[in-house]
């Protein structure tokens, strides 16, 4: 049996009160300085070292912006929080640009527990409809109804806005009355699929509404829009056209008795193929010129007209009339009679050189209709295609270069869906909302027959000028 061996006795260990005072108080007191300095920390010390707090605001509409009142942008009215200085502001709510209203809130400084919450405190502020209002919202709409209308693919990185719900949404809101004639128009600008769901989102918010929307146009033309965007159907023609002639008078124009023919082609019913959709359309009389308006020609108006020159090119840029493009590589000269067509223009230029005409002839002159145009040329629809900007046609019996040359230009906007719409209705409403850009017609000697048909349908924003545009006049 193994010897127990034995331990020598020590002195037990104890710990000396300090200033009287046990040692065990002394580790609890430390450990609640410590929970305290380590809550003062977390708990306060940011909220003393902050100087802001949290602020989000809510309105009746969607899209209002809010600045403070020394211009300073601060957000949405979309749910957003937003950390601001605390003090004293003004907050300024505009909607598409006009000011609705001002709110004076003091934003509070918060101490306690700000690291990990955020006591957010709610400004509210009722958006109440004026004209002015109201027509800043229907001009945003119609104005940007047509830019995005100009893209038709959407991917993950490229969204689509709520144009259509969001100005439903609006229109709701501020109790519009009638926005039948703005909806059908925003309709006739659907290109995509995804901004035919959000036009059917926005019917489902007005449907109910005191908001008066509907018309006999528009219930046509969703019946079309459905078509478009789910069945994909096909339009023929209904009947062939009659035979085109026009009389030449003395000064060489052709001149035109009223016609009724149908224009376009047999096309699939979707977009972009109901550009050349048929549709029947009228043109009263007319006369056409026989060739496009020449450098000369164009000359002699900025001679008299030296608000149009080049020289004058930043102002025109500055007041919308052109782009940078502007009589580019053109020499005018009133003292050189050259015959090649006028390029490098702006729809503006031409309505200046129509007016200008008209005043110094005693006639009415004007850019041709769609309609116009396309009768006459069905009158020359047995000419070559031209494919320079210099021809010689010695068949007088009809207008020259209607088919190649230059693009020309109409007097009739672009709507994507008016050849599938009532197309008078459409170009009446593109006069009350002009952010259209027009029709251009007939090809331009880069092109071919292949290419481009009497049919064919180009268009061109009102003050963009190009080297393979130009136009003749109607009287």
């Amino acid at each position: 049996m193994r010897k127990k061996v034995e331990l020598p006795e020590v002195e037990p260990v104890s710990l000396r009160p300090l200033w009287g005072i046990r040692p065990g108080v002394f580790i609890l007191a430390g450990i609640a300085l410590a929970v305290i300095v380590i809550s003062f920390l977390l708990f306060v010390l940011p909220g003393l070292l902050s100087d802001s707090g949290y602020i989000r605001f809510e309105t009746n509409t969607v899209n209002t912006a809010i600045h403070t009142d020394d211009g300073k942008y601060i957000g949405s009215s979309e749910g957003s929080v937003y950390r601001l200085k605390s003090g004293d502001y003004t907050f300024v709510f505009s909607i598409d640009g006009e000011e609705a209203g001002r709110v004076d809130v003091e934003v509070p400084k918060r101490i306690f527990f700000t690291l990990f919450t955020h006591k957010t405190d709610t400004v509210s502020f009722t958006v109440e409809n004026t004209e002015r209002i109201e027509n800043a919202v229907k001009n945003t709409f119609a104005e940007d109804v047509v830019s995005w209308s100009r893209v038709i693919d959407y991917d993950d990185a490229y969204h689509f806005p709520p144009l259509f719900s969001s100005f439903a949404e609006n229109a709701v809101a501020l109790g519009f009355e009638d926005i039948s004639s703005l909806l059908l128009y925003g309709a006739l600008h659907i290109t995509s699929e995804v901004m035919y769901r959000d036009y059917l989102s926005a019917l489902s918010i007005l449907e109910g509404s005191s908001v008066a929307y509907r018309s006999p146009d528009l219930d046509d033309l969703n019946t079309n829009l459905e078509e478009i965007y789910t069945s994909g159907s096909f339009r023929n023609l209904n009947s062939a056209n009659p035979e085109i002639e026009g009389m030449q008078e003395e000064d060489g124009f052709f001149t035109y008795p009223g016609y009724t023919v149908e224009m376009g082609k047999a096309s699939e019913l979707s977009y972009p193929a109901v550009n050349e959709s048929p549709i029947t359309v009228s043109a009263d009389s007319f006369s056409i010129a026989p060739r496009l308006v020449t450098e000369y020609e164009y000359a002699l108006f900025v001679e008299e007209n030296p608000y149009w020159s080049s020289e004058n090119k930043e102002q025109l840029i500055a007041d919308g009339m052109v782009d940078e493009g502007y009589l580019s590589g053109i020499a005018l000269s009133s003292s050189i009679m050259s015959s090649r067509p006028i390029r490098n223009i702006s729809y503006y230029a031409a309505e200046a050189y129509c007016d200008w005409l008209s005043s110094i002839s005693g006639e009415s002159y004007h850019l041709p209709s769609e309609a116009e145009w396309y009768i006459a040329a069905l009158s020359a629809s047995d000419k070559p295609y031209t494919t320079s900007l210099l021809h010689f046609d010695f068949d007088t019996t009809s207008p020259s270069m209607m088919m190649g040359g230059l693009w020309e230009m109409t007097e009739t906007p672009y709507i994507p869906l008016m050849r599938v719409s009532d197309y008078n209705e459409a170009i009446a409403l593109s006069s009350v909302y002009p952010y259209d850009g027009i029709i251009v017609k007939g090809g331009s000697y880069i092109n071919t027959p292949a290419e481009v048909s009497i049919e064919s349908v180009g268009v061109v924003d009102k003050n963009s000028t190009s080297q393979f545009v130009g136009f003749r006049v109607c009287r």
